[in-house]
């Protein structure tokens, strides 16, 4: 991997937590949906599986029939259940929160009734009654694979712990998108966890509904000045958007009212799947989940609007060239070097390489100095800032805090200011 050049996308899975995620354009291709390597039928009369937000979404009757899942449905209420040998899990039509074996999820997007046909997320449902569930967008097709017994390795991730005045932080570095196999993690980090009094993430998204994040990306992230993309971007630049829209069935105009920014986050978001990285595997939600379902209270270091706030106040020339780079990436991913990128970041932090880890730090300091500024030294600092809070308070309480893993280690990395200011940061 070229540690030297990174786009975007890539920086996203270590330095920003994923508040982005595909939209659906109004129609999609149609959609092919393997199970065990065999083509199988998941529509209702004329409905088909579509696209939303950057999850799935198939008819529920049959869905359940095609994975011999016993259902059952409450109309009072618009709750679905399903059960597949000892695995169980509810639904409630327009609501995100869910249960797998009595425990609170949280869904990304939540199951609602299209036209008198159900519609449920395919990959929770699948995952839930025990299936890998991965998506390819190069074939649009959705592959169903029946669970097997297997003992996975354990993910040993970047973690160190802070100690003073009786209280303690468990720094821990993560990543925002991951697949099934980065799970379990290591016993010190479940422990470590369970330990704590709080936890803190960058952004609490268990507190934002996806209308108020929609809100806060449209209010900072749209054009209100009768302007709209292709005014702001060269020919060249809004060919390639438009291309990649087309690609996909989506009009060509579909994001001209949003700044290069935002569509350069899109984008790459169609992309997250074809390896089967997804936003809601990453390890902040993870943790998330975990401390709903402990009733474990969460404290969040920044806010949406904070992250949002950093890429709309990137200069217009930085905005442009990471759309350019994201556009190449999306276009050209035989070259692999996105891909391969991904893969080995994502087993970097299962196998907790610093070397790496540091390595890939040191070159996004010397790669772009705005983003760099922006999104890791200067929020560093205000991160740091509240973990020593934590740290001094009056409280005697554990903290576990998990962000992005490029904000750890080198010249601007949390915990070579926390060592700075003074305290003993131990490697766990």
């Amino acid at each position: 991997m070229k540690l030297k050049k990174l786009s975007s996308l890539l920086l996203a899975l270590f330095v920003m937590l994923s508040i982005f995620s595909a939209t659906s354009y109004a129609e999609q291709p149609s959609t092919k949906v393997l199970l065990d390597g065999s083509p199988v039928t998941l529509s209702e009369g004329s409905e088909q599986p579509f696209i939303d937000s950057g999850t799935t979404f198939v008819p529920m009757r049959s869905l359940f029939n095609v994975l011999d899942i016993q259902l059952k449905w409450d109309n009072k209420t618009k709750t679905v259940s399903g059960a597949k040998d000892d695995l169980t899990f509810s639904l409630q039509i327009g609501s995100t929160t869910a249960t797998v074996n009595g425990a609170k999820v949280t869904l990304a997007t939540a199951p609602r009734i299209v036209r008198n046909v159900t519609f449920v997320p395919l990959r929770f449902v699948g995952q839930s009654t025990g299936y890998n569930v991965s998506w390819t967008q190069s074939t649009h097709t959705i592959t169903l694979t029946s669970p097997v017994e297997q003992t996975a390795a354990q993910s040993k991730g970047f973690m160190w712990k802070v100690e003073k005045n009786g209280n303690t932080v468990y720094l821990l570095g993560t990543i925002h998108v991951a697949d099934k196999a980065t799970y379990p993690l290591r016993p010190e980090l479940e422990a470590a966890f369970k330990s704590a009094d709080y936890l803190g993430v960058e952004v609490d998204l268990t507190q934002y509904t996806q209308e108020q994040i929609g809100a806060i990306l449209n209010d900072l992230g749209t054009y209100k000045d009768g302007t709209t993309l292709k005014d702001h971007v060269s020919a060249d630049t809004y060919k390639g958007v438009t291309a990649i829209l087309k690609s996909l069935g989506a009009p060509e105009n579909a994001l001209d009212q949003y700044e290069p920014w935002v569509v350069s986050l899109t984008i790459p978001s169609f992309m997250f799947s074809d390896a089967g990285y997804q936003a809601e595997l990453g390890i902040d939600q993870y943790l998330m989940q975990q401390a709903l379902k402990s009733n474990k209270p969460i404290v969040q270091l920044e806010t949406v609007e904070q992250q949002y706030g950093l890429f709309d106040n990137l200069s217009a020339e930085l905005q442009e060239s990471q759309l350019v780079d994201t556009i190449k990436a999306y276009n050209d991913p035989s070259s692999g070097e996105d891909q391969n990128a991904i893969d080995t970041l994502i087993n970097m932090w299962k196998t907790g390489d610093e070397t790496t880890l540091f390595a890939l730090t040191q070159a996004q300091q010397s790669e772009d100095q705005e983003y760099y500024q922006a999104f890791i030294a200067d929020r560093n600092k205000g991160m740091t800032n509240k973990i020593e809070g934590f740290l001094n308070s009056d409280e005697h309480k554990t903290y576990f805090v998990a962000v992005g893993s490029l904000h750890l280690i080198g010249d601007d990395g949390i915990v070579t200011l926390l060592t700075k200011d003074g305290y003993k940061v131990e490697k766990q």
